[in-house]
């Protein structure tokens, strides 16, 4: 009997065992990529988290580099497909805070697109708890273009939820934008009452960061209400506040408000002190968009101590960063410009099926418009710093003519004074040869009376007095020859302490002040102001009287005793 083995069950056999292993491969295979892709989405998500910590922790110190890591963050989570709530309410957080880094650059349209894609996502996955914060952000954007109304009806949806919810850090905030709101519409009352209400509340709290704003903003308002005196303890403590909590761009913000309030106070040094150091941490910062008020500070303080160069120098600045900040303005407009022609152009190619070749016209047009808008708007600009620079130049020649002019004015009084002194010497050398001259016609006359009919013994005698009194006269004149020096020397403070002390007192008597000082006598002083001893006596009463001096006192006693 024959062993019959089928062929097929060999071949079928072969199969199912391909069949197996290529089965397990796949399963294999599939657990592997689903492995793998938890494992990048792991790695991601990590990635994200880690950025995102960072950038929090360098935001208020490190502009530039905040917003580097925020946008890193979007483009892994955007790449990465991480779908799932936690890191969409991750990219609402981040999208809030490029929308707060644009809106510092000036770039109000950008800040709001992001805000609006923030809002979106957060009603989604239905997040309500952070949506008063992104209501405030907007609100905050639209204040800054003068849309008040939108602004309040932002701030009503942000006030309610901060309230629903309790989040008290998010009702400081509102409150105290709400102030700033009224003071733009004229309700001062109304501003101040939500101003008191923010501060308050803030420090029921303690919150570094809420204290701070809310005491700028409150600084704010009293400064436009001319309360420049007023507002320096709230900006202290703002800026107490920003440097506790390491807030670089507040502190910068903060120092650059002191500076406007000391320069209206007249305190230009002061101002100049703080406007350098608000200059530089702005440069540090890389925040280009506030550099030319800081230029403009420095400017108008130089102006004020009257160096016009500087000033000049500053101004200059000024308008280079000023011109800089608007083209970008007016770039941005053309950019959303161009945003809304693409949008309106696309529906009305949905909705009316326009034929290709009117559209490329159209294009074409619009184009075109833009360019010439463009190019009148540089014109327009280039115009107008031609304007501003001839101006300028034009204002620091007239000033340079002032100051060559009240220079010149100066010299002449100087000399003048100089002249006016030089007469009086001349008039006292005058006066001293005059005396000198009636002495000695006094003394021929004498002689000529004592000597003629005399006898011896008379002669003796009126010889001896009259060696006596030349010998007195000889020791005057040497007393007074070097005795201007010494009243120069004594009067040099002395004169501007009595004018302070005894502000009655006359010229003249300050004068005999001084020599009463030197404890000259009634008859020196009358030889050296050319006067009676009458009037030196009568000058010295006056002086007692306007100086209060007590008769038990000596004049010269109390004058020698004062400081």
């Amino acid at each position: 009997m024959r062993l019959f083995i089928p062929q097929i069950s060999l071949v079928g056999l072969l199969k199912r065992l391909v069949c197996k292993h290529v089965i397990a491969f796949l399963l294999c295979l599939a657990v592997f990529n689903v492995f793998s892709q938890n494992h990048q989405i792991k790695k991601d998500s990590l990635q994200v988290e880690e950025l995102y910590a960072k950038a929090i922790e360098i935001k208020d110190t490190d502009l530039v580099e905040a917003k580097k890591k925020f946008e890193s963050a979007i483009e892994i989570i955007d790449r990465s497909l991480l779908s799932k709530d936690e890191f969409l309410l991750k990219k609402a957080s981040i999208l809030e805070q490029l929308a707060y880094f644009l809106r510092r650059e000036n770039k109000f349209g950008p800040a709001l697109k992001n805000l609006q894609e923030s809002l979106k996502i957060k009603r989604k996955i239905g997040e309500t708890y952070t949506l008063a914060y992104t209501y405030s952000q907007t609100a905050w954007l639209w204040l800054y273009q003068s849309e008040f109304e939108k602004t309040k009806v932002n701030l009503d949806s942000a006030y309610a939820l901060s309230k629903k919810h309790n989040n008290i850090i998010e009702t400081v905030r509102t409150l105290s934008r709400y102030g700033i709101l009224y003071q733009n519409t004229k309700e001062n009352a109304k501003a101040e009452q939500h101003h008191l209400r923010a501060i308050k509340l803030a420090d029921s709290i303690n919150e570094t960061k809420s204290i701070a704003a809310t005491n700028a903003n409150y600084a704010f308002f009293l400064r436009r209400q001319k309360k420049y005196k007023e507002n320096i303890p709230y900006l202290e403590k703002s800026v107490e506040m920003h440097r506790k909590a390491n807030n670089q761009i507040g502190l910068e913000s903060g120092y650059f408000a002191l500076g406007v309030t000391y320069r209206v106070l007249g305190m230009p040094h002061k101002a100049i002190e703080l406007y350098n150091k608000t200059l530089a941490m702005s440069k540090e910062q890389k925040n280009e968009a506030v550099l030319h008020s800081r230029y403009l500070g420095l400017s108008n303080s130089y102006a004020d101590l009257k160096d016009y160069e500087k000033a000049y120098s500053y101004h200059l600045e000024y308008t280079k960063w000023w011109i800089k900040v608007k083209n970008e303005k007016n770039y941005q407009k053309m950019v959303d410009l161009e945003a809304k022609y693409k949008y309106e152009q696309q529906l009305a190619v949905d909705s009316l099926q326009f034929a290709q070749e009117k559209r490329e016209v159209e294009l074409v047009a619009q184009t075109e418009s833009s360019k010439k808008k463009l190019y009148f708007a540089l014109l327009l600009v280039t115009l107008l710093g031609a304007v501003v620079i001839g101006y300028l130049i034009r204002r620091n020649y007239q000033q340079r003519s002032k100051i060559a002019r009240a220079m010149y004015e100066n010299e002449k009084k100087i000399l003048d004074q100089e002249i006016k002194g030089k007469e009086e010497d001349i008039k006292r050398l005058i006066a001293d040869n005059s005396m000198r001259l009636a002495f000695k016609e006094e003394l021929l006359d004498k002689l000529k009376t004592d000597i003629e009919g005399s006898d011896p013994q008379s002669i003796k005698q009126s010889l001896n007095s009259l060696t006596t009194q030349l010998r007195l006269q000889i020791e005057t004149e040497s007393k007074l020859s070097g005795l201007q020096e010494k009243i120069d020397a004594v009067n040099k403070n002395f004169d501007t302490n009595l004018q302070k002390q005894f502000s009655e007192l006359t010229k003249g008597e300050r004068e005999v002040c001084a020599l009463l000082r030197l404890d000259l006598s009634i008859k020196e002083i009358m030889t050296i102001r050319n006067v009676s001893s009458d009037s030196v006596k009568s000058m010295r009463r006056r002086i007692r009287k306007k100086m209060n001096v007590p008769q038990d006192i000596e004049l010269e006693s109390f004058i020698q005793a004062l400081t």
